[in-house]
């Protein structure tokens, strides 16, 4: 089967995203990031391939690329995510920033970690115990 057939008898078809006409100039906040993750979520088993097109996107913002993409890396493997998501005309500024997010998000899920944070119970010191207790 030649690969044209192939591609004509595929389940699905590639998406692009152009994220100047989806969300115009609102790609800063996590809330933003998530209209975005929605999309990916609605078209994730529809298409084969999703590309995100950043023409003219300048985000730069931690929130919106870690809600809209990083968080994917608790739900798929690197070699999926690899495959699924394409990025063209990304700054790259935004580029590091977006490897830097995905590489943590992959760190926590080694670590067993939902990404979700957790106030760390401080451990008193000799000090103020010694402190507390002279108070007293």
């Amino acid at each position: 089967m030649s690969y044209l057939t192939k591609r004509f008898f595929r389940r699905g078809v590639d998406m692009r995203i152009v994220l100047k006409d989806k969300c115009a100039k609102q790609t800063i906040t996590r809330g933003d990031g998530k209209a975005v993750a929605e999309m990916l979520a609605e078209a994730w088993n529809k298409d084969d391939k999703i590309t995100i097109d950043f023409s003219n996107i300048l985000i730069a913002s931690v929130s919106f690329l870690d809600e809209a993409f990083g968080k994917l890396a608790f739900e798929y493997p690197k070699e999926i995510l690899t495959q699924k998501l394409a990025f063209d005309n990304m700054d790259p500024y935004d580029r590091a920033l977006l490897n830097d997010i995905l590489k943590s998000r992959y760190h926590q899920k080694e670590l067993g970690l939902n990404g979700h944070s957790k106030a760390k119970k401080r451990k008193k010191s000799r000090n103020s115990k010694r402190q507390t207790k002279m108070a007293a």
